[in-house]
Formats: C-alpha cells, sequence, structure tokens
C-alpha cells in the first residue's frame, strides 16, 4: 500500500496543543477567581446578616424584657431598699438585691454594661398592703386581697432595709394574718409545696408595722450582661438554678456576635413626664420614682474576617449631651487593647451594627402617675 505524501497528512502540531492548552489554563485561573470573589462576596453577606439578625433579635428580646420594669413595687416609697432575700437552692441560702425597677452597673473603662431588671408576675390585681402587726413568720394586713399561697412579697418598714418572703397561708381565723413560714403548704393551685424562700425562723430583718408588695409566684430579676466576650446572656436571679454544677447561677445564652452593651437612665428631673436631653444619666438615680425610661445599646460583629480593613473608626451610638455621641471602647477580636494596626486579630477587619432604641418603662409611668 502506498503512503501518502507528507503534505497530505491532517493533525494538531505540538504548537497548536499548547496553545490550547494556555487557554485552557487562562480559563481555570478566571473561573477560579471569579468563584473566589463570589465565595468571598458570599461569606461577606451571609455574616453580615448574621450578625444583623442577632442585633435585631437581641434588642428586641431585651426591650419586651426591660418595658415591664416596676411591675408590683412601682408606686413604693421605699424603692431603693435592700431587701434581704433566702433561697434554700442558692448556696449559702441568703442573698441580697437592690428594691429597683432597673439598675445598670457600668463597666469598667468602657467594658460592656450589665443591665438587671426586676418585675413581679402576680395575676391579680396588684395593690400595696398595709401590715399593722408582725411576727417572726407572719403580717397582719388590713386587707389580704390579691395575697395568695405562692406569692413572693417585698416587706418594707421604716429605714433603708426590706426583706421578701413566700406567701405559706392567707386563711387565718382573723381574715386579715398572712404566714411565711418554712416548711410544707398547700399553694394556691392547690398542690403540696415547701417554702423554698422562707428562712426558718423567718427573715432576719425585723419589722413593726409597713407595707406588703406583692411580686407574685414567680417574679423575675433578669441580669442581662456580655459573657465569653460575644455573647449576650441572661439569668434570673431570683430562681436560682445550677444545671452544670459550675457552682454557679445558669446563664441562657440570647444572641452570639453581641459584643458591647450600653445604657442610659431617663430621670425625670423636672417633673414635667418628659425625658429631655439632659435628662440622660449613666449615674445611678438619687430618686427611682422619677425613672421614666431606660436608653440601650447594642453592638453587634460580624463574623467575616475581611482582608482589608473596613471598619476605619469605632462605631458610636446617641448618648449622653457631653458628649451628644458616644464612641463603643473597641478592643481586638481575642480581647487585646488596640495597640497594634497590623493584628490580624484587628476590630477594623470586621463589620458592625450598632442596635439603639429608647424603652419607655410603663409601670413606673402609670404607677407613679399624679
Amino acid at each position: 500500500m502506498d503512503r501518502k505524501p507528507n503534505s497530505m497528512q491532517k493533525g494538531m502540531s505540538l504548537v497548536e496543543i499548547l496553545v490550547g492548552v494556555l487557554i485552557g489554563l487562562i480559563g481555570i485561573v478566571v473561573i477560579f477567581q471569579v468563584l473566589a470573589t463570589a465565595e468571598e462576596r458570599k461569606r461577606t453577606t451571609s455574616s453580615g446578616s448574621d450578625a444583623q439578625v442577632a442585633g435585631a433579635i437581641a434588642l428586641y428580646t431585651m426591650e419586651r424584657n426591660l418595658r415591664p420594669a416596676g411591675y408590683g413595687f412601682s408606686a413604693s416609697t421605699y424603692m431603693g431598699c435592700t431587701v434581704n432575700a433566702y433561697d434554700s437552692a442558692r448556696p449559702g441560702g441568703n442573698f441580697t438585691f437592690p428594691l429597683a425597677p432597673i439598675q445598670i452597673t457600668q463597666g469598667a473603662s468602657g467594658a460592656p454594661d450589665t443591665l438587671t431588671v426586676l418585675w413581679g408576675n402576680s395575676s391579680t390585681f396588684v395593690a400595696t398592703q398595709t401590715f399593722t402587726a408582725s411576727a417572726a413568720t407572719s403580717k397582719k394586713t388590713q386587707g389580704r386581697a390579691g395575697l395568695q399561697t405562692g406569692d413572693l412579697v417585698v416587706v418594707a418598714g421604716a429605714g433603708p432595709v426590706c426583706a421578701m418572703a413566700e406567701v405559706t397561708d392567707n386563711t387565718n381565723a382573723d381574715g386579715a394574718t398572712i404566714d411565711h413560714a418554712a416548711g410544707s403548704y398547700t399553694n394556691a393551685a392547690g398542690t403540696s409545696a415547701v417554702a423554698r424562700f422562707n428562712p426558718a425562723g423567718g427573715p432576719v430583718v425585723a419589722f413593726t408595722q409597713g407595707n406588703l408588695f406583692n411580686l407574685g409566684t414567680v417574679p423575675v430579676r433578669n441580669i442581662w450582661s456580655i459573657r465569653s466576650g460575644k455573647v449576650l446572656t441572661v439569668s434570673n436571679d431570683l430562681r436560682y438554678t445550677d444545671a452544670n454544677g459550675d457552682g454557679l447561677n445558669d446563664w441562657v445564652e440570647v444572641a452570639e456576635g453581641i459584643i458591647d452593651l450600653q445604657a442610659e437612665y431617663g430621670v425625670d428631673l423636672d417633673n414635667n413626664n418628659m425625658i429631655s436631653s439632659a435628662e440622660w444619666q449613666t449615674a445611678t438615680p438619687a430618686d427611682w420614682s422619677k425613672v421614666r425610661a431606660i436608653r440601650v445599646a447594642l453592638l453587634s460583629r460580624s463574623g467575616q474576617y475581611e482582608k482589608t480593613k473596613v471598619t476605619t473608626s469605632a462605631p458610636s451610638w446617641i448618648g449622653n449631651t457631653t458628649p451628644a455621641v458616644n464612641t463603643f471602647t473597641m478592643n481586638n477580636v481575642d480581647g487585646t487593647p488596640d495597640t497594634d494596626p497590623s493584628d490580624p486579630n484587628n476590630w477594623r477587619n470586621y463589620r458592625y451594627r450598632v442596635f439603639q432604641t429608647i424603652i419607655p418603662l410603663r409601670n413606673m409611668i402609670w404607677g407613679t402617675a399624679p
């Protein structure tokens, strides 16, 4: 068989193959660059969305929890007194807390604040009950309306010290005396219960006469704080639990990525039922009955590290009038101070969102209205 001349043979030369490979490699590089850019933008968008959702949930949850502040004692002239309390489930048993609707504990050197809110949950009409005689484990009132077995009451008399007690009996023959003894009793639901909040022998504080303020069966003294540097948590200080056995009250995680919490009191200093720009303060109010609102700011951080510094200045929130705008104190992601801008943990390589609101305290407005 005769072979065809070389000039008649068809095919691709080595040069053509190499050119094709080069074009393919260029295409692959372009595709991977597009994918990398798209993935980076997707992560930025997703993490930004997560930060926004976390901040919105955190602020909404806090607002719902802070609005009822003062329910059960908002008309009390004893607000600010130190309440001596007892809880058999708490290590040591005894503890104290101030009779205050809202308490702001300022963080040192710009660190996150801690917020504590107190309100009762009585399902009956809440009114102050006056007692005219007092024993170690009983109080003789002018009326027992609204006081049911199982309710926790704040006992207030002359002086800056109050006490908390658990009502164990309201069926005394005189029609006026309520008991708050230790041991077992039958609660308002008709079931057997044990007086968790009554020490043997009654409260250590002695009273001759005064007032009772009903907080209901499950009052709330929630403590809101930032833990682990980035998690907004809450714990009910009046219902001590230690599920993990670490000797500390249990904390519930509300939202992750919340790195700062700042707050101010709105105090009606001039009694005009309005809060002017000059009536916002961080100092503890001298008169709790004048507190009408609270201003809260949360700082949410995205979890996505950006190669470039996308936040050039510290985020700020509307604070008191000196200055008109407050700047958050920023630390690096690992908690170290902001000293080296080239540190890979630098806070500037992350995105932030500020959530802030003014929360009116309705029970403080209604309970102290003229």
